[in-house]
C-alpha cells in the first residue's frame, strides 16, 4: 500500500512527496490521547492519516507516568522515505533515544526543577516561621 499511494502523490504533487510524523487526535471528550501518526502535510490534525506508529497518553496514572509507545521498525522507515516529525514528536522520540535530545527539553527540565526546588524551600521557611510562633505563644 505503502508503495502504491507514494508513487499517485509523486504524480500528484509533482514529485515531491511531503509526509509528517505527527500527533493526531483520539475523539474522546474531555479526555487527551493522541496517536502518532503517518499523514500527509495537508490534512488536518485530526483527518485521515496512512499509517498509525504509536500512541500518546498525556494525563499521568495512578503511578505519575505519561504513556507512550512507538513502533520504531515503521518510524525508521518512514524517516527513511522522508517523512519530517512535528515538534511535539520529535521531543516524544528525542526523551525515548531515537533523536537526540532538543537543548529546550533540557533546559525546561532545568527550569521545573529549580521552580520546584524554589516553592519547597519557600514552604519550608513558612513551617519553620509557623512553628516559631506556636513555641512563642506557648
Amino acid at each position: 500500500m505503502v508503495h502504491l499511494s507514494s508513487l499517485l502523490l509523486k504524480k500528484y504533487h509533482a514529485g515531491y512527496v511531503a509526509i509528517r510524523l505527527a500527533l493526531a487526535g483520539h475523539k474522546q471528550a474531555n479526555r487527551p490521547f493522541y496517536r502518532i501518526v503517518a499523514a500527509y502535510n495537508k490534512r488536518a490534525r485530526d483527518g485521515k492519516y496512512i499509517e498509525q506508529l504509536g500512541t500518546y497518553d498525556p494525563l499521568p496514572n495512578i503511578y505519575n507516568e505519561k504513556l507512550v509507545s512507538f513502533n520504531f521498525d515503521r518510524i525508521k522507515h518512514w524517516i527513511g522515505c522522508g517523512a519530517h516529525p512535528t515538534k511535539p514528536v520529535a521531543k516524544l522520540l528525542g526523551i525515548a533515544g531515537f533523536f537526540p535530545l532538543h537543548p529546550m527539553t533540557i533546559t525546561e527540565a532545568e527550569r521545573r526543577r529549580a521552580k520546584a526546588m524554589l516553592t519547597e524551600t519557600a514552604t519550608g521557611t513558612e513551617d519553620g516561621q509557623e512553628e516559631a510562633q506556636k513555641e512563642a505563644e506557648v
